[in-house]
């Protein structure tokens, strides 16, 4: 498989503080112009996210020609570690819009002070999108997509052996599936962060004996989601057909095969799947608000949302945008998913994490 595919999803991984504070140290003593506009052109409204972020070109150009603004991305780390960056600066930000605080850090985004409220009638195509993705009652941070994480299986590899995939959580502690499947660490891959999540929600008492019963099941523990998919599953080589990945991971593979794989060897455990969301907000502090909302309400618009599929494999967060047709074939939203409260997981995710790694490490 090609190795193009992993770099759709690194974005992830839970923050290192070192690179954190490296982009602190850049903000400092870099450009001080990043929110600012030369001449008498139109505002440049940045927007801050993680480094595998893609904005579309048609829709950037677009929006662009509406608002009377020039958009620029400024992507460094992954979105823990922009996130990190973005609540030391709060107050003096390094651009306008940040994208990229999934529902395990929405609580540690909103005590960190970083985001401004935005009213509603700023925002009218907020009325669009579901209330059970409106997590934040502040009006701070709006949904914006929806990724699935999901055990991921390789078809091909079930085949071949004769033995029928897992269809639950709890199937994957049965004998039969052994030493076949890999898992993210949530201490360093938000990826498995939001698989833990998932169980405790979905397990409730029971979540420490699975993971315990997993463990002497032969699980392995990946350190990122690039070495689980691209060094341990089977379908890149490995000797996994169990993968944590994401229910997005069968057109990415075909997507990204340049033309190679017409029907992706991906399959996804759908009962496993627990609903990463991703929020947007105004940054605190910057030198365009009245812009800034503007352009925040077109990332709830329907053109922005079309084009999230195909130029970051999520789904949008706003109903009746119709899917590209190699999600409708290969990967159509799963229609039960592991709710993760936020709430919850601001209360207890380092309690959480602290147990797993007495369990798994």
């Amino acid at each position: 498989m090609s190795r193009s595919l992993p770099s759709i999803r690194p974005r992830r991984r839970f923050p290192a503080l070192a690179a954190a504070l490296a982009l602190v140290a850049a903000a400092a003593c870099g450009d001080e112009s990043s929110s600012s506009d030369a001449g008498d052109g139109p505002p440049t409204i940045t927007i801050v996210t993680y480094s595998s972020y893609v904005l579309d070109e048609a829709v950037q150009a677009k929006v662009e020609k509406e608002l009377g603004v020039k958009l620029e991305v400024n992507a460094t780390g992954d979105g823990a570690e922009a996130l990190s960056a973005a609540i030391l600066t709060a107050g003096r930000p390094e651009g306008d819009v940040f994208f990229g605080v999934d529902n395990t850090l929405l609580s540690r985004a909103l005590d960190g002070d970083v985001f401004a409220e935005t009213a509603s009638e700023d925002l009218p195509n907020l009325a669009a999108i579901p209330d059970e993705l409106r997590l934040d009652d502040t009006g701070r941070l709006v949904p914006i997509d929806v990724g699935p994480v999901c055990v991921d299986y390789d078809q091909q590899w079930f085949t071949e052996h004769q033995l029928e995939p897992p269809t639950s959580l709890q199937d994957l502690t049965k004998p039969e599936y052994r030493d076949l499947l890999v898992v993210e660490s949530p201490v360093t891959s938000s990826t498995g962060l939001v698989f833990l999540m998932g169980t405790h929600s979905a397990l409730g008492d029971g979540t420490s004996q699975f993971w315990k019963d997993l463990v002497a099941n032969g699980v392995s523990v990946a350190g990122s989601w690039d070495d689980a998919w691209g060094a341990q599953y089977t379908v890149s080589g490995g000797d996994r057909p169990l993968v944590v990945s994401y229910a997005s991971s069968p057109p990415a593979e075909v997507v990204y095969s340049e033309g190679k794989v017409t029907t992706p060897r991906t399959g996804v455990v759908e009962a496993t799947c627990a609903d990463q969301v991703e929020f947007a907000g105004v940054l605190r502090g910057t030198e365009h608000p009245v812009e800034a909302a503007k352009v925040l309400n077109a990332m709830l618009g329907e053109e922005w949302q079309a084009s999230l599929p195909l130029a970051n494999f999520v789904y949008p967060a706003r109903p009746g945008i119709e899917e590209p047709d190699v999600f409708a074939q290969f990967a159509p939203r799963p229609t039960k998913t592991i709710a993760l409260d936020p709430k919850m997981i601001g209360e207890r995710r380092d309690e959480w994490v602290d147990e797993w790694r007495q369990i798994a490490e």
